[in-house]
């Protein structure tokens, strides 16, 4: 009888695991959405947009390069599926790779500084990336971007696996998503994460504590490199088309919303804020006054003030506290 408590106990926590629920809620949405291709899409922009809520809710850093970061990984999967035919798996690796470098670099220059000027100095590495994009048309394609980029067959050994059905390729994002959500998860429930956290309530008790607050820092904002390199070159086999627009300030700046909108203090929120973002572009976007004036711009600020005005914990912070409050009155 306590044998079979426990089973019971144990196969009902793995059935509210937030993984299993994220697979489920997402799955379900693929059928529901109006594109088969959004899903997908929510759940690679929930990428970067997890790696930027690891850096400000967990480690108080306001990173604005996080677009640059993303750009670089989506174009070294362009750049060596379009041109040299490499396998996907070897091209979204050498995207880790060259946008982990350029964290790491990134963050050497500005961990230093921290504050405003951190925010300042990232901004502005965010506009050098996009200027080197731009500029260096030889190997870029400048305001051409890449072009003839192939998600076809994904070679894992003794399987093959076409990633050209839009189902197949969803599949293949969302497992990527899991893994790396369950890995920050673990990340931040670890010492290293309580370590961050220390920091970021107060950085001074930290070092007396004998941590170096700016080691941590340094190595919290490369691994975030390294996971929007990741998100990158998922993106670029998801349109099969890299812009220099993924570089360019602004995508920065949507993936603060989308954080802000979903909550900047919870994993949750980066998935609840790229779907939110994406589904009500995509819906105002389809009114031809709207998307030719910009005005739907307009109507999404708008949302987002409403959000930050009375959620401001973000939407899952919000709905949390709401259930909270009615949970208690209803005791």
């Amino acid at each position: 009888m306590r044998t079979n408590s426990i089973l019971s106990r144990t196969m009902a926590a793995g059935a509210t695991h937030p993984a299993f629920l994220i697979a489920g809620a997402m799955i379900l949405l693929y059928f529901i959405l109006p594109s088969k291709m959004m899903a997908s899409e929510i759940l690679i922009m929930a990428i970067p947009t997890m790696t930027f809520i690891l850096l400000l809710g967990y480690t108080g850093l306001l990173n604005f390069a996080t677009g640059s970061l993303f750009a670089a990984g989506a174009y070294t999967t362009g750049i060596l599926l379009a041109r040299f035919h490499v396998p996907i798996v070897l091209a979204m690796f050498s995207s880790i790779i060259v946008s982990g470098v350029l964290a790491l670099i990134m963050g050497y220059l500005c961990i230093k500084r921290g504050g405003l000027i951190f925010a300042l100095l990232t901004l502005a590495f965010n506009q050098l990336v996009w200027f080197t994009i731009w500029h260096w048309r030889s190997v870029t394609g400048g305001s051409d971007g890449i072009w003839g980029i192939q998600r076809s067959a994904l070679h894992l050994g003794l399987f093959v696996v076409n990633l050209k059905p839009t189902f197949n390729f969803f599949i293949f994002v969302l497992i990527i998503f899991l893994i790396i959500y369950l890995f920050v998860q673990r990340l931040i429930e670890a010492p290293f994460g309580k370590t961050l956290l220390s920091m970021r309530e107060n950085e001074l008790r930290a070092t007396a504590l004998g941590y170096n607050p700016e080691a941590y820092k340094w190595m919290a904002f490369t691994l975030s490199g390294m996971l929007c390199g990741l998100g990158g070159a998922l993106f670029s086999l998801h349109q099969e088309y890299v812009g220099e627009h993924l570089a360019y300030w602004s995508t920065s700046g949507e993936i603060v919303i989308m954080a802000l909108l979903g909550g900047a203090f919870t994993l949750s929120g980066a998935l609840v804020g790229s779907g939110v973002f994406i589904f009500i572009s995509d819906i105002l976007n389809k009114f031809d006054f709207l998307s030719k004036s910009g005005a739907w711009l307009l109507v999404l600020g708008v949302v987002f003030i409403v959000v930050v005005m009375f959620f401001r914990d973000g939407i899952v912070g919000g709905t949390e506290k709401l259930f909270e409050t009615i949970r208690k009155r209803n005791q």
